[in-house]
């Protein structure tokens, strides 16, 4: 249980030296193409990749580098993992994990079919974003943020962000509280699983948001080792501990102690869909305000998911985690017979 342990790490780190390596590569390469379109006209789409590498930044190379790398390497540690289906109903909720696990020892958690889970689901959805809604007001009225008078009404993209935002809450959430936490719960007990599941899951924007520095840097002196120092060391790193990292693995840890108490992953769903489309419809609306006050910036930072503020929101979602799962009751591996 401990080797899959290191073994999901292993992919994580391996996917983010990965990533790190060759975005300077890809960024150059992709800026070449932008301009050889400029003096020659190919088809139609190596057009449209050549106007998206001309107005791509650094960091959105590397998230399509880090994400091509996770994808790759993913495959490997699937099978590295010994992950599959024993005879299940089809798709995420039939996954195992893993299938020389830890039945006699008593470890980990069997996932179970949940008749109310769909109506967790909603509610968990509507909880977050109507909860991370109200903070974006209170934002707005303290000055943190400021209307965007340009901005098109939200509605008329609401149905794209809404399936963005379940698409990618169905993705993660399937990966980090079924894989992930699957695994961890085979080799300790369950807050520290869904700790260090949370971990993982904060490590993703608090990476993300060290590209702030990177925007002035010529990308053609630029080679992987340094964008790496860059990001990972740069700025204000207790800072964006405080601001970035605290509220993501917050509400990690609320995200993995709803899968432990439903052993499901529909409440998970759920939050998490939640808690992405709050953001994609602010964010629309709204323009941050620069706080030169270093102390107030702690409390609102440039998104509706950093501050102090948003985490303590999280802790409201958390508190209402054993309101809404009450009554349950799930059986280990062992009693289980799994």
């Amino acid at each position: 249980a401990i080797a899959d342990v290191i073994k999901i790490w292993m992919w994580a780190v391996g996917s983010l030296v990965v990533g790190m390596g060759v975005t300077p590569v890809v960024y150059n390469g992709g800026k070449a193409l932008f301009e050889l379109v400029l003096s020659k006209d190919f088809s139609s789409m190596i057009n449209r990749v050549a106007a998206w590498c001309g107005t791509a930044e650094m960091e959105d190379f590397f998230k399509l580098c880090w994400g091509v790398a996770a994808v790759v390497l993913v495959l490997p540690l699937i099978e590295w993992l010994g992950l599959k289906n024993h005879g299940r109903w089809p798709g995420p909720g039939g996954l195992r994990l893993p299938h020389h696990g830890s039945a006699e020892r008593g470890n980990g958690q069997v996932m179970e079919r949940n008749g109310r889970g769909l109506l967790e689901g909603l509610l968990g959805f509507f909880l977050v974003c109507g909860c991370f809604f109200l903070i974006g007001v209170a934002l707005v009225e303290a000055g943190a943020f400021s209307k965007n008078r340009a901005a098109a009404w939200w509605g008329e993209t609401f149905f794209y962000d809404l399936g963005v935002a379940v698409g990618m809450a169905l993705v993660v959430e399937t990966f980090y509280r079924r894989v992930v936490l699957g695994v961890f719960l085979r080799a300790m007990n369950g807050w520290l699983a869904a700790g260090l599941a949370a971990v993982m899951f904060g490590m993703v924007p608090l990476v993300l948001s060290g590209f702030s520095k990177v925007g002035a840097v010529d990308g053609e002196l630029l080679g992987g080792w340094r964008l790496a120092g860059m990001v990972l060391g740069g700025g204000d790193v207790f800072f964006r501990l405080m601001v970035v990292f605290m509220p993501w693995f917050a509400f990690g840890l609320v995200l993995g102690w709803a899968r432990c108490r439903t052993a499901s992953v529909w409440l998970p769903w759920g939050f998490l869909a939640g808690w992405l489309l709050a953001e994609r419809l602010f964010s629309r609306v709204v323009v941050p305000v620069e706080i030169p006050d270093r102390f107030a910036g702690y409390f609102a930072s440039e998104s509706l998911h950093y501050g102090l503020i948003p985490l303590l929101g999280v802790i409201v979602i958390g508190g209402l985690v054993p309101i809404i799962t009450h009554g349950y009751s799930f059986q280990r591996d062992s009693e289980a017979g799994d």
